[in-house]
């Protein structure tokens, strides 16, 4: 027998030593580990609307804030506080229906399902957010622009009138820009923190294919 016919011989006397799992069992394993995953995106959800929370609270007794409500208007001003909330809340909501959804003794096939909704959810949670964040940013940008005592005194005067349309080209095209970066450096902060879970859960998508096969 030569080295290799020893190397293998020994091998196979080995693998009888390590445990063996049904389809079944590996699909509980997954299913546990899906299952934690879902349930850290839930608690994350939980921590950056608490955090949200706060920051608005503190936010809100600053003295600038009534400016800010008069310059943009209390229907634009606290409507998109009340649909931030709301929608943020529903997204936590399918978060906790995504974790509760996910249980070690369902078909594979089932589970496949519940990872690939639980990772669309997640995606569109953030496309949420960065559409957001851009749109009412900008609104709310070209609002206080016009509505702004400081700005309103500066655009509407006479000296400042050859100026005028150059002047507000460059300032939205600014606050564009701004809040495209903004956006940028938000969408970082959620691939890291999210991205790792998202590609864990990607992972025990693909294991669970490999076993469809």
């Amino acid at each position: 027998m030569d080295q290799l016919d020893m190397l293998k011989s020994k091998w196979q006397s080995q693998k009888s030593d390590y445990p063996t799992y049904t389809a079944q069992q590996l699909t509980g394993l997954i299913a546990k580990k899906s299952s934690s995953i879902v349930k850290w995106i839930f608690y994350i959800g939980i921590g950056e609307f608490v955090l949200l929370t706060l920051i608005n609270i503190f936010y809100m007794d600053g003295e600038n804030v009534q400016g800010y409500v008069a310059a943009l208007g209390e229907p634009l001003y606290y409507g998109s506080y009340i649909f931030s909330y709301v929608v943020v809340l529903f997204f936590i909501h399918r978060f906790w229906i995504n974790y509760k959804n996910i249980s070690a003794d369902q078909p594979a096939r089932k589970l496949m399902k519940n990872i690939l909704k639980t990772r669309r959810t997640m995606k569109w949670y953030i496309w949420y957010n960065l559409i957001f964040i851009m749109i009412f940013g900008i609104i709310g940008a070209v609002m206080l622009l016009f509505n702004s005592p400081e700005f309103s005194e500066l655009i509407n005067s006479t000296e400042f009138q050859e100026h005028k349309v150059r002047f507000m080209a460059g300032y939205i095209t600014v606050m564009v820009l701004f809040f495209a970066v903004f956006c940028a450096i938000i969408y970082g902060i959620y691939s890291l923190i999210y991205g790792i879970l998202l590609r864990r859960l990607k992972r025990n998508y693909e294991e669970l294919k490999k076993m469809e096969v």
